[in-house]
Formats: C-alpha cells, structure tokens, sequence
C-alpha cells in the first residue's frame, strides 16, 4: 500500500512568507534542521523563536502522533510527543499524519529511519549540493502489509532498545566521570605521598 493511500503528506511552511517585520504578538518555536537530531530526538533548547505576522494555519503546528521527516541528509524522522506539540514545521521538512487505524506513527519513524528505506531516499533525492528529497517522494512509498498487531510489535522492541541505548551512553559517561575522579584522587595520592 502507498504511503498517500493511508496518510497525509505535507511540507512544512517557507518562513519568509509569514514572517513579521516587526516584533510581533504571534510567537511560535520553529523546528530547525540543528534541533532534530541524527538519532530523532529533538532537542527544545535549540528551537528558535519565529514572529509570524499572521496566526499560521495548525497544519504547520506539530500535533501528538505526526512523524516529521527531515528532507535532507542524514534523512531523519522524528514522533511527535506531547512536549513537542505547537511547534511550526518549516520548509526543511514534511510532515506525515498518518490513519491511525492503518498504520502507527511509532511504527512508521523506524521504518523511515531504517537503513534500507534511507537508502532509496538517497537513491532519490535531488542532485544538488543538499540532497534534499521532495515531500511528494514519500507519497509513493511503499509499506509492508503489517497489521497493527505486528507494527505495534516492531515499534514497542525499537522504543526499548532507543531506551536501553540511551541508558548505556549515560551510563558511559558517569563511568568516565568515575574514572576520572578515580585517576585524579590517585594522582594527588601519590604526590601528597612524596612531600
């Protein structure tokens, strides 16, 4: 089944085409490419303020469940969550609100961050220094006939083994952490020892 055949697929908003001149009323955190990072979190504090000198239309507003896909290298998706609803969707990226009853959100960012389907969008992608993809490629896209029951499946292994990788790399570096005060306490040990 085709991606369009199960969901709705949008460009984010170009900016400049609603940007105040002037400080204005109308405040929205923007996503920009730095705050999304490779791995799909986006991180907050990198979201930068955009006056917009009208009241944007809530399909450039992030909501609960949409998957927002980079369109240039490294080709990330991210799920949206409710700390990181509000945020306007600009021209760097699509968005994708899926039929939920067809396919899960969770289920549909591993997809797009799996090796192979990054692949075929690099395949795809245009030829100039960005390698941007167009919104319209994810229209075609194929996905595999899973039922929810079998998405939901792939989607709760890969929300564990994110969790389980996220807490090894915080447990790498408290042990840095350690053996640094570890090695510095031995230091000072030995030289203390001489005087």
């Amino acid at each position: 089944m085709k991606l369009n055949q199960i969901a709705i697929i949008k460009s984010g908003l170009v900016l400049s085409r609603k940007l105040s001149k002037l400080p204005s009323q109308l405040h929205y955190p923007v996503l920009t490419l730095r705050a999304l990072r490779p791995n799909g979190d986006i991180e907050v504090e990198q979201l930068e303020a955009y006056d917009a000198s009208e009241e944007l239309n809530p399909e450039y507003l992030t909501k609960n469940g949409d998957v927002v896909f980079r369109l240039s290298v490294p080709y990330t998706a991210t799920l949206i969550r409710n700390h990181t609803q509000g945020i306007v969707i600009s021209s760097n990226f699509a968005v994708i609100r899926s039929d939920r009853q067809k396919l899960l959100p969770e289920y549909l960012v591993w997809l797009l961050n799996t090796p192979k389907v990054k692949r075929q969008i690099y395949e795809n992608a245009t030829s100039n220094m960005l390698g941007s993809v167009r919104a319209t490629w994810f229209a075609a896209f194929e996905i595999p006939p899973l039922s929810l029951e079998e998405q939901r499946k792939v989607a709760t292994l890969h929300a564990l083994a994110k969790q389980e990788i996220q807490a090894l790399v915080q447990l790498t570096r408290e042990k840095e952490k350690y053996y640094a005060r570890l090695t510095e306490n031995l230091h000072e040990s030995i030289l203390n020892g001489r005087t």
